[in-house]
């Protein structure tokens, strides 16, 4: 129990505050390490007719970039309109949900109105509430000119400064619909028409979105999120231990940015359930501990969709019984694609570890390929060079190495460790004992000064 939450119901509204595992990240103050890519959108927003895309691997906070630059960027007299997409959406079915959105907001901030979209939008008979227009504004947009006064007359009912934020661009599958998209931005820009767009989009290069063409290139500033870096991923752990009142160790944070791989999701998970462990904790304290840490781990691991758990247990079903090891082996270090003989080399400090006999190189380079196969999950790909390999679903890299803490498995990675403390270690296979890290070299803790160079 914590000191200053002995509450439950406070306690867990405080806390969902403070972390963001199932949802965006809404505002600047909370969205840590991507200063840099908020400056660049705000810059690029000075910019008549200049839309933005945000694209990368899923789980490095598209989302919540999009999110907190819209609500930075949206005028105070309404909310950003969010909008996603589907497998089965079409520009006009986008466009007509924009439009039913802005109109909606419109009509709750002004109670007193009854009017309904045919009064201010020409391409809707007046007989239609906001509930029901959507379906009738996209079958009246026939053309690219029809979604464009569409969405002129929505941004002049929404706000002053309208921005809709058209998250997970990836779903739409037909290409014509995502090309009619770049056509649309061009005449927006030309048009004049007051309506922002930041996109999101799950993808390793912007082509893979858009195609080859070059004329969307020009309305959109671009921007691939990379992984999060560390200093911004202690920072998470560090803030929500602050707000709570709560001491957390320095290999606790360190250990929860090593094994989140960058990706934010499971930061604000790991941390969620380490805090809610101290809190049920019998005693009155304020320090988290190895046993909340522990558990916190298994926690976090239950939470795991099942689209990320399954390959990992398909792996897990072949007929060798010595699989996981090498599973784990793939997720060491902090770059994605990684070479055999590196992969190797990991393997055989966790089989250290485990105070086993490790396979031959052969063997382990035999089930490397087997988890390529689907029914072992399809977990890793082969990248451009020969020995390179990769993961298929980058995110899943996290759950692997969840999967490596649980079992007392350290992953360090590029990441130089030093002893400073005994940490959890009581596997039910015996293992060497691994001892805790210092802070990364280069990241400083919140509060800490930049030691002197003269020191």
């Amino acid at each position: 129990m914590i000191t200053a939450y002995p509450e439950k119901n406070a306690f867990g509204a405080k806390l969902n505050s403070l972390v963001s595992p199932s949802r965006p990240v809404q505002t600047a103050e909370k969205l840590f390490g991507r200063d840099k890519e908020l400056e660049r959108i705000d810059r690029a927003f000075f910019a008549e007719g200049r839309h933005i895309f945000i694209y990368g691997s899923r789980g490095v906070g598209k989302s919540s970039l999009a999110a907190a630059a819209a609500n930075q960027q949206q005028s105070a007299d309404a909310n950003y309109i969010d909008v996603s997409c589907s497998r089965d959406a079409t520009l006009a079915s986008i466009v007509a949900n924009i439009a039913q959105t802005a109109l909606g907001q419109n009509l709750l901030q002004n109670k007193s109105s009854t009017t309904s979209f045919g009064a201010s939008l020409s391409v809707v008979t007046a007989s239609h509430t906001v509930n029901s227009a959507a379906p009738v504004i996209a079958s009246a947009i026939r053309t690219l000119p029809d979604a464009v006064e569409v969405l002129r007359q929505a941004a002049e009912t929404h706000s002053k400064n309208p921005v809709v934020v058209l998250d997970e661009f990836n779903l739409l599958a037909d290409a014509a619909e995502r090309t009619a998209f770049s056509d649309l931005l061009k005449i927006l820009g030309d048009k004049k028409v007051g309506l922002r767009f930041i996109f999101t989009g799950v993808a390793e290069s912007l082509n893979e979105l858009l195609g080859a063409n070059e004329s969307a290139y020009r309305q959109l500033e671009t921007i691939e999120l990379p992984k999060l870096a560390y200093q911004a991923r202690m920072d998470i752990v560090q803030d929500v231990a602050d707000g709570l009142g709560v001491s957390v160790d320095r290999d606790f944070i360190i250990r929860i940015a090593s094994i989140s791989d960058g990706f934010p999701y499971y930061v604000h998970l790991l941390t969620e359930k380490l805090m809610w462990r101290v809190f049920d904790d019998q005693e009155i304290i304020d320090e988290a501990n190895d046993d909340h840490f522990e558990e916190a781990v298994k926690d976090a691991i239950e939470t795991i969709a099942a689209q990320l758990k399954r390959p990992y247990e398909l792996a897990l079903r072949q007929r060798s019984g010595d699989i996981e090891p090498v599973i784990w082996a793939t997720a060491d270090g902090d770059v994605l694609a990684r070479f055999v003989d590196e992969m190797y080399q990991s393997y055989q400090r966790i089989m250290e570890q485990l105070d086993e006999a490790p396979l031959d190189r052969k063997t382990f380079m035999s089930r490397l390929q087997t988890l390529r196969k689907e029914t072992s999950g399809g977990i890793l790909v082969r990248d451009i060079k020969p020995g390179l390999y990769t993961y298929r679903e980058k995110m899943l890299r996290g759950y692997v190495r969840l999967q490596a803490e649980a079992n007392h498995i350290r992953l360090p990675g590029d990441v130089s460790y030093t002893p400073e403390r005994q940490v959890i270690r009581a596997p039910s296979r015996a293992s060497t004992g691994f001892h805790g890290p210092s802070t990364p070299k280069g990241f400083r803790f919140r509060g800490e000064k930049k030691p002197s160079s003269r020191s």
